[in-house]
């Protein structure tokens, strides 16, 4: 995988900021920090290169209301826009693989059932699922935050977890 370090004139990274998405091509990183109950949903059609990234805040848009102004707020509505962009930007939609990340439970709260983050990952299986995508890469649960790196251009997403002995293990998916 690619990454930018800051050397001179190398390109900037796309930052995916809570409920965006953002969709490129090629060998533009896009990155997304500070999952915790968040998921990362990274989709990408590898004979086009074009993929894209959304950092998922909640699971379920349909059920919200204004959904459709902020898509990348909700795990649902994100892998539907994330695909329809995409498409646009002539990605084969029967070609298209997901990979996600993050979705740990930071917090317990007992009264609530399940978390967040494990709301977020069953939204994007049934999501996928339902949009007939395979989900061939996940790193999802536990109780760490993460940050993500993902190249368009090879479908290759970095998963970099920070330790609670100041470590940092990196998984690529």
């Amino acid at each position: 995988m690619k990454t930018y370090g800051t050397e001179p004139g190398a390109p900037t990274p796309v930052q995916v900021g809570i409920s965006e998405l953002a969709v490129s091509d090629g060998d533009e990183t896009l990155r997304s920090y500070g999952l915790g109950s968040c998921l990362a949903i990274a989709l990408y059609d590898p004979d086009s290169e074009i993929g894209g990234l959304a950092h998922a805040m909640l699971p379920d848009g349909d059920a919200a209301e204004n959904s459709d102004r902020k898509p990348g707020k909700y795990a649902d509505t994100a892998i539907r826009a994330l695909l329809r962009r995409m498409v646009e930007k002539g990605a084969s939609y029967t070609s298209v693989e997901a990979k996600i990340a993050g979705g740990s439970d930071m917090f317990e709260f007992d009264s609530f059932g399940d978390g967040v983050g494990q709301r977020n990952v069953v939204a994007a299986r049934d999501e996928l699922e339902k949009l007939g995508v395979p989900l061939v890469a996940e790193d999802v649960g536990g109780d760490r935050g993460r940050t993500v790196e993902f190249t368009p251009g090879s479908g290759a997403l970095l998963v970099k977890i920070s330790e609670s002995d100041g470590t940092t293990g990196v998984t690529e998916l």
